[in-house]
């Protein structure tokens, strides 16, 4: 995969502030894995490794529960499929073998930093600004 930097930029945003909020988390626990990945994870501690995959696995859950409860509540058309992705996006994070990580800190974070890109870019930037607008749609014929 491509370098990329997890630098917040306003044309990635919802403008579903709660999301929005969350999706700057996960751009926050991006760039603390570059940072660890520019030092080649040097001094990197077991405790640093554990908080990383512990930061992903709560927001895995804590977001894709918040953006299913907004999608349903909106009727959002395109539900069910986007409850799919999240699944697969929890299962993975769910997969990261600490022990593997602990042993081959580098190469692991930079399998861990792909898989976030591929979110950002295949999900977030795509299926979530589709779901977003159709939300906001929502939320003006409602007002």
């Amino acid at each position: 995969m491509f370098d990329f930097n997890f630098d917040w930029r306003p044309d990635m945003e919802t403008k579903i502030e709660v999301l929005d909020q969350q999706h700057m988390q996960l751009f926050r626990i991006g760039r603390d894995i570059e940072q660890m990945l520019r030092v080649r994870c040097m001094g990197v501690t077991e405790i640093q490794l554990l908080g990383i995959v512990c930061e992903l696995r709560d927001y895995a859950a804590y977001h894709s529960y918040q953006e299913e409860k907004i999608m349903k509540e909106a009727g959002y058309s395109g539900y069910e499929e986007h409850k799919k992705m999240h699944a697969v996006f929890s299962s993975d994070i769910e997969k990261i073998n600490m022990p593997k990580l602990k042993e081959n800190p580098e190469e692991e974070l930079k399998l861990i930093k792909n898989k976030i890109q591929e979110w950002v870019f295949e999900h977030m930037l795509i299926e979530d600004m589709k779901m977003a607008e159709e939300i906001r749609n929502y939320l003006k014929l409602k007002k």
